[in-house]
């Protein structure tokens, strides 16, 4: 008997204001996947993982967590299983990292007591995996976006759960810190077993981190596969529409550009 997949979109459409913004979309995920959602921008790549994660809920089509509807969970179970990192308005929070961590720890608290040893352990052990640690008593509004980040990404790990929705990481980081970020997502995904599934308009990422790449463009799937059937210029410019070269590194990694932006 073959078993459900741990990960499970089937057929999910969604409209807003009487738009249509997803048409039939549906992928799978396997346990410790790294699942890479691209497309152009307005191609429905943010509301997807909002209904994938319950944000949303006015949608057809089933989400299923190994086999079991996470829109139908309750929100605390739902919470132990699905943490996010949003792409914007950490910035403006009146918390400290460490504070802003603990704070994710809530769909394991009773509805009595306060933190626990558990708590601690794994805000602690949160903090130090995504380099933390130091930044633990600063507000999170007086840090670098990738401070931040990494913050967060922190934060979703204390939530202790078995998926990370994140939704365009390395948006406005400068490279250092797109590097960083990148290295911590690779981190968390290999070495901590965590299932990642992220949006992100940067094909270089996804050729880079994701075990599977899916392709939205129009509220609709363009194309699904493996990150290294991503490396074919027609396809690149039936999803982005513009033309792209594919370039090789001296050590030997593949990468794209628009040719537009060729020196």
């Amino acid at each position: 008997m073959v078993s459900a997949p741990f990960f499970e979109i089937k057929e999910l459409s969604c409209s807003i204001a009487g738009s249509k913004i997803l048409e039939k979309i549906s992928f799978t995920a396997r346990k410790g996947d790294c699942v890479c959602i691209v497309g152009p921008n307005g191609a429905g790549k943010s509301t997807l993982l909002k209904c994938a994660g319950g944000l949303i809920r006015g949608f057809s089509g089933q989400v299923l967590l190994e086999g079991v509807s996470l829109p139908a969970m309750k929100r605390r179970l739902a919470a132990r299983r699905v943490a996010w990192v949003h792409q914007t308005g950490a910035d403006s929070l009146p918390f400290t990292v460490r504070e802003f961590a603990r704070m994710s720890r809530y769909p394991w608290r009773s509805s009595v007591g306060g933190e626990t040893r558990a708590d601690e352990e794994a805000v602690a052990s949160a903090l130090e995996i995504s380099g933390v640690s130091d930044l633990a008593d600063r507000k999170l509004g007086s840090l670098s976006g990738g401070e931040r980040q990494r913050s967060l990404i922190a934060a979703a790990l204390a939530q202790g759960t078995d998926i990370l929705f994140l939704d365009e990481p390395t948006s406005f980081l400068d490279y250092r810190h797109q590097a960083e970020t990148l290295a911590l997502i690779e981190k968390v995904n290999r070495e901590q077993g965590k299932t990642i599934l992220m949006v992100t308009h940067d094909v270089n990422l996804a050729l880079h981190t994701a075990a599977s790449v899916v392709a939205v463009k129009n509220g609709s799937v363009a194309w699904r596969g493996g990150r290294g059937e991503l490396l074919d210029v027609k396809l690149l410019k039936d999803i982005f529409d513009t033309d792209f070269e594919i370039f090789s590194s001296a050590g030997g990694s593949r990468y794209v550009a628009p040719k537009g932006l060729m020196i």
